[in-house]
């Protein structure tokens, strides 16, 4: 076993085709009788088949010297097992078989030469996360193909005169566009006449074949072909629209375990094991890939090389990132940067479980400095709002306990001070959210925190969870629908929950216009000021200053410097409004500046309102006023 566990070898696995000839190949070395085999279509049970040489290096190959574009085949393995490849990168419904194709074939027109979004940089991106099928599922949506990979990018959609679809998400502003998973996954059933099913829905963290389109997104699931050139589509319209593609990658585990075709392949090797040999559980769902062993570090990284090289994409969200060991991901993020230097890489600094990784091998927080990577801060989630999916509070709900942990995040998590101690080492590694697709949506929580709370409340609490959100420096995730208050009718995790509870419901758009305008506003502000996208940790720390002042614990105030001058934000978490002195904005100003501060011309630039106000507003004999549970903006300059 020891001898396997070390093997490596650097062979194109799967069906390599062209039209003399397809050479299968297929890393099993504990095997000795694998055969291959043919079938003319997806569903007939006539085949050819043939015995597979093993090789030296512990491979089984065999060539078919013929044109064998739109067959299928499989693998039989030690006469027992039948399994579709799992380095194929195409397969029949629900897939049962693998596909040939070509994969030139699945080019759409204009595909090769399109043009492709400027380079970034990370604190630039504002990332939106969405399910396909929720995006457009419902009719409310407008889409002709609902939830479809053809649905996401129809232009002009709209209800009541409210954009929807893509034209919703130029309107808004973000920049790029997290997929939860597209591969292959098996919880769904792929044919159409099952898409619009109440239960026929998944989020898709089971996969099945790591380098296959999901064919319940395709409008022609049944052609192999079809699926692939509809999300090629998909993302080149993105592209068009000036939008970033980022794909959800699952490569933590299977859906499968025992009976997964890795597993068969070449028993316990791919997965971490106890010393019963039993899997080890760090997902939750019952494996976890060994990605140590060289043979899955490698599948790995040419299937993150595939997507990116195949499907022009620009970057990888890894669920639960902590079971991928820091090696893989540090000589993935190494290989992806030599496709595209700008890829944007990031993932959940977690397990689902316990883990037989070694906690100097996980990738958690602070495991990612300097190394080219993001993760998900969740203490910055945790800090704004309180737990996921109980009754505790964050500081955008008056908590005082969590105003530090705010200002940890506010300040982009890095090493600001000794009371404001993060994990990055730039504000560029630090994902913040408040919520993603997991546990309980952003409304839900604050409907469940505040049950007596007016709409307008309410309304009020997201437009200021957002505004912290946006308005600190590192990267801005949203979910979707967050923007106009979305609900998933209180259910905590809805991968297996139905359609009815998942899809994106627009008429909440024109409901709760103004909080997306006030979302759509707060994006505009934080592109329109580069204050607020910072990186190195030096400039963090010489440009942005805390006030700190007892008599305002619940208001976290801090001011940016910026070309002659300052921004000063304040964040007022009371319900009721406060006074920001005059005087002590004076004082904190004359700590941090040369200069003599005689009087401040102080004006406002965003408000509640998300309008931009003009001089001589917000003024007070004393101070300036803030309105409850509300975000400020202003701009200071030395007279």
């Amino acid at each position: 076993m020891e001898k396997l566990n070390l093997m490596y070898i650097d062979k194109k696995l799967g069906a390599e085709y062209s039209s003399e000839r397809t050479i299968f190949r297929v890393f099993a070395p504990s095997r000795n009788n694998i055969r291959l085999r043919i079938y003319k279509d997806s569903q007939s049970f006539k085949r050819e088949e043939f015995h597979m040489l093993k090789m030296e290096d512990g491979t089984f190959e065999y060539t078919l010297e013929k044109d064998l574009k739109g067959f299928y085949y499989n693998y039989v393995v030690e006469n027992i097992y039948e399994i579709s490849d799992p380095y194929s990168i195409a397969t029949s419904l629900n897939s049962i078989r693998s596909a040939i194709i070509d994969i030139k074939d699945s080019n759409p027109d204009g595909w090769l030469g399109h043009k492709e979004p400027e380079e970034s940089r990370n604190v630039d991106n504002i990332i939106y996360e969405v399910h396909i099928k929720d995006f457009t599922v419902d009719k409310s949506s407008g889409a002709k193909s609902r939830g479809t990979f053809v649905g996401f990018v129809e232009e002009g959609t709209k209800l009541n005169g409210q954009s929807t679809g893509l034209d919703h998400l130029k309107e808004l502003g973000v920049t790029h566009i997290h997929l939860m998973p597209v591969n292959d996954f098996l919880s769904s059933k792929e044919e159409r006449e099952y898409a619009y099913d109440e239960d026929n829905y998944n989020w898709g963290y089971d996969p099945e074949h790591y380098n296959v389109v999901e064919g319940s997104f395709s409008t022609e699931p049944e052609n192999p072909l079809t699926r692939i050139i509809e999300f090629k589509k998909m993302i080149m319209e993105l592209h068009k629209a000036g939008f970033k593609v980022i794909i959800d990658v699952v490569y933590n585990h299977t859906f499968r375990g025992k009976d997964s075709n890795f597993n068969i392949l070449v028993p316990d090797y791919y997965y971490r094991t106890l010393p019963d040999g039993t899997f080890s559980n760090g997902s939750g769902v019952g494996n976890e890939v060994d990605t140590q062993k060289p043979m899955v570090r490698k599948f790995i990284i040419d299937s993150l090389k595939y997507w990116m090289n195949e499907f022009k994409l620009d970057g990888f969200r890894f669920d639960l990132m902590a079971l991928i060991d820091i090696d893989t991901i540090e000589e993935a993020v190494k290989e992806l940067r030599k496709i595209k230097k700008d890829v944007l890489i990031y993932g959940e600094p977690w397990a689902g479980g316990i883990t037989t990784l070694p906690d100097t091998k996980t990738t958690s927080k602070g495991s990612q400095c300097n190394l080219g990577f993001s993760l998900f801060n969740d203490n910055f989630r945790e800090a704004i709002k309180g737990d996921n999916d109980g009754f505790s509070l964050g500081f955008a709900q008056g908590n005082l306990d969590q105003k530090m942990a705010a200002e940890t995040g506010i300040a982009g998590s890095i090493f600001y001070d000794v009371s404001r101690i993060g994990f990055t080492s730039n504000a560029k590694e630090s994902i913040n959210y408040v919520n993603s697709h997991d546990n309980l949506i952003i409304q839900d929580k604050l409907l469940k925190v505040f049950p007596n709370k007016t709409e307008e409340e309410i309304k009020a609490y997201n437009k200021f969870i957002h505004a912290i959100l946006i308005f600190a420096q590192g990267v801005p995730f949203i979910h979707a629908g967050n923007e106009f208050l979305r609900t998933k009718k209180g259910y905590q995790n809805t991968y297996n929950a139905p359609i009815e509870i998942n899809k994106i419901d627009w008429t909440l758009k024109e409901k709760n216009k103004d909080v997306f305008n006030y979302i759509k506003d707060l994006i505009r502000f934080r592109k329109e000021y580069k204050e607020f996208r910072m990186d190195s940790p030096s400039e963090i720390k010489e440009k942005l200053k805390f006030i700190d002042d007892s008599r305002h614990c619940n208001t976290i105030s801090y001011t940016i410097k910026n070309n002659g001058g300052y921004l000063l934000i304040i964040h007022n978490a009371n319900p009721f409004s406060c006074i920001m002195p005059h005087a002590l904005v004076r004082k904190h100003i004359q700590a941090i500046d040369d200069r003599v501060v005689d009087q401040l011309n102080i004006r406002g630039l965003f408000d509640p309102s998300g309008i931009v106000k003009g001089n001589g507003l917000f003024k007070h004999p004393y101070g300036i006023e803030i309105e409850a549970v509300s975000t400020y903006v202003f701009e200071l300059k030395l007279v």
